[in-house]
C-alpha cells in the first residue's frame, strides 16, 4: 500500500512539475488608446478684445479676471488654451524677454524647442509659435504682436501627465489648431 501510495504521489509530483514548465510570462507593453480628431469647421472669436481669430466650433472659451485674457477649452481632448492679451506701451522688449523666459523655463523636461516665425506684413500680425519636444508641461506656446499697440500669448495645457508618446496625435493637432488661431488673427 506503501508503494502504491508513493508511486501516486510521485507521479502527482511529475505532473505537476511538468505543468509547471513553459515559458515566462511577458509582460504587454503599454498601449494607448486610439483618438479620433474631429474635421475642421472654425468659428470667428473676439468676445469684445482688440484681436479676432478663428478657433474650432466645438471650443468653449472662459474668461478670466484680466481683460480679453481667455481659457480656451477643447473638452473633448481635455485641452485648455491659455490667452493673455497685454496692450504694448513702450514695453515690447520686456513682453518679448518675458515671453522667452516663460518658454524657455521649459527647458528642464523638453528635449528640444523648435520655433516657427509668423509674418504678416498686410494685417500687421507678427510672431513665433514654439514645439517643444519632450515631456514638458507645455507642447506648444505662441505670441503675437504688431510691435506699437498689441501682444497676445497663448500656451496649450492638457489636464494629463506629460508624456509625449500618448499624447503625440493630440499635441500635433493642437499645434495645427493654433497656426490657423495664428494665421486667422487680425487686430481690431
Amino acid at each position: 500500500m506503501k508503494s502504491k501510495m508513493s508511486k501516486n504521489v510521485l507521479l502527482l509530483m511529475v505532473f505537476l512539475g511538468l505543468a509547471a514548465c513553459g515559458s515566462d510570462p511577458i509582460p504587454k507593453p503599454v498601449g494607448y488608446f486610439r483618438i479620433d480628431l474631429p474635421p475642421d469647421t472654425f468659428k470667428s472669436f473676439g468676445d469684445n478684445c482688440p484681436y479676432t481669430f478663428k478657433v474650432h466650433e466645438f471650443t468653449v472659451h472662459r474668461p478670466k479676471r484680466e481683460n480679453c485674457w481667455f481659457d480656451i477649452h477643447y473638452p473633448r481632448f481635455n485641452a485648455m488654451v491659455q490667452l493673455t492679451y497685454r496692450p504694448v506701451d513702450n514695453n515690447i522688449d520686456t513682453l518679448l524677454n518675458d515671453m522667452h523666459n516663460l518658454v524657455f523655463r521649459h527647458t528642464v523636461k523638453a528635449d528640444g524647442i523648435k520655433e516657427k516665425l509668423f509674418i504678416n506684413e498686410e494685417d500687421k500680425v507678427y510672431g513665433t509659435l514654439y514645439q517643444l519636444v519632450g515631456d514638458a508641461a507645455t507642447h506648444t506656446q505662441f505670441f503675437l504682436t504688431d510691435s506699437n499697440n498689441h501682444f497676445l500669448r497663448g500656451v496649450v495645457y492638457f489636464n494629463a501627465v506629460p508624456n509625449e508618446d500618448s499624447l503625440r496625435p493630440v499635441n500635433e493637432y493642437m499645434y495645427q489648431q493654433m497656426i490657423h488661431l495664428i494665421e486667422t488673427t487680425r487686430w481690431e
